[in-house]
């Protein structure tokens, strides 16, 4: 008895030794700050008033095992930097830190900033950080406009066709410098259309492409995509008596796409359907749904439609009318289809279902409508 009490007790000091050892071995500040590529910016005006603005820094998040935590003491942490009257460096820190950006609420119009975000644990920041700069609103609106469109996606499996145009890309482009886009996709799990809090990528681009197709990662999750115009050129630095030489960047930063690539799941949903136009025997029924207008991977949409007893009971109170709508007028990127022979003063539940070569389907959340009494 008394040697299995010996046992144990040794045994509980070898675990107490090896969970030091661990520790020790995380008692570190991470490695390294995320990735940050020149244009991983983007600003709006700002949510507190009409003369200043709020930018949003995006990154690419290190991995795991560079965190050097067995805790959740990581993060990620963003600076402004600026020179005081003595020229020390003051670090002004964001407002907000999601998990791959940071928000700054507020900041001037007319100055450029420069940025540092670090990685962080208990025992402090990393070594060095990622810098990026942000340049002044009159600085950006001297340069170009951008736009970027899904074309479509070629089958489920993550593989899309993204096309872009610039605009007065003399503005930013120019002979002797090194001018490229670079080409964002990133995992959305935000309901902001434009912006995202998962794994962020990107790859750069020629300035001669006007469209590229892309596969992401891991085809089941739901992308965001985005991209930047950038110029860098050599400019000769006075450092000492040599010739030393450094790049100047610019960029247009960050123009997201205008709507969200849905992975569809049996939990997915048609969204925004609406009611555009109603009459005392007819409806106007239109729907719009995330990117999937511009894609080939549906063949049709089927709209049912009855009458109901009333709004606190939806159960139809005869069949189901449905139609198989698969040519369709399109307004704005809208879709839209007329129910005609409806009864006056009546009160319709309908529906919008929407099939896939996949044999996927989605289905929107019913629809309550009365069409108007019949006029003399």
């Amino acid at each position: 008895m008394e040697k299995i009490h010996v046992q144990s007790i040794s045994m509980a000091v070898i675990m107490l030794i090896m969970m030091n050892i661990i520790t020790q071995s995380f008692a570190e500040p991470p490695k390294r700050p995320p990735k940050i590529d020149i244009g991983n910016f983007e600003y709006v005006l700002s949510s507190v008033n009409d003369i200043t603005r709020d930018v949003i820094v995006y990154w690419q998040n290190i991995h795991e095992d560079e965190k050097h935590t067995i805790d959740n003491s990581f993060e990620y942490r963003a600076y402004y930097t600026s020179l005081s009257n003595n020229n020390t460096i003051l670090h002004h820190p964001c407002n907000k830190t999601f998990a791959n950006h940071a928000m700054f609420i507020g900041l001037e119009l007319n100055i450029g900033y420069n940025i540092r975000v670090y990685s962080a644990n208990k025992d402090g920041l990393s070594t060095d950080y990622a810098s990026i700069y942000i340049p002044s609103s009159p600085e950006r609106n001297d340069t170009v406009t951008l736009s970027l469109t899904k074309v479509k996606m070629y089958n489920d499996q993550g593989i899309y066709e993204l096309s872009w145009k610039i605009y007065d890309s003399e503005k930013l482009f120019a002979t002797n410098q090194l001018n490229y886009y670079t080409l964002y996709w990133c995992e959305n799990d935000m309901i902001h259309p434009n912006q995202c809090n998962g794994y962020m990528d990107w790859i750069i681009i020629p300035r001669t492409e006007t469209s590229y197709i892309i596969s992401v990662p891991e085809h089941w999750k739901n992308y965001q995509f985005a991209i930047s115009a950038n110029s860098r050129s050599l400019k000769k630095s006075d450092v000492n008596i040599n010739e030393v030489y450094k790049f100047k960047s610019i960029s247009s930063g960050l123009v997201w796409e205008s709507c969200t690539t849905l992975h569809i799941t049996k939990t997915s949903k048609l969204k925004s359907v609406w009611i555009s136009e109603v009459g005392d025997t007819y409806m106007a029924l239109r729907w719009k749904f995330d990117c999937l207008e511009k894609s080939n991977l549906y063949y049709d949409f089927h709209v049912s439609y009855c009458s109901i007893h009333s709004l606190d009971n939806l159960s139809c109170l005869d069949s189901s009318t449905f139609m198989v709508v698969n040519e369709f007028m399109k307004q704005d990127q809208t879709p839209f289809v007329f129910l005609k022979q409806l009864e006056p003063s009546t009160t319709y539940k309908i529906l919008v279902s929407i099939y896939f070569i996949n044999d996927s389907i989605i289905e929107s959340d019913p629809i309550v409508m009365a069409t108007l009494p019949i006029t003399e």
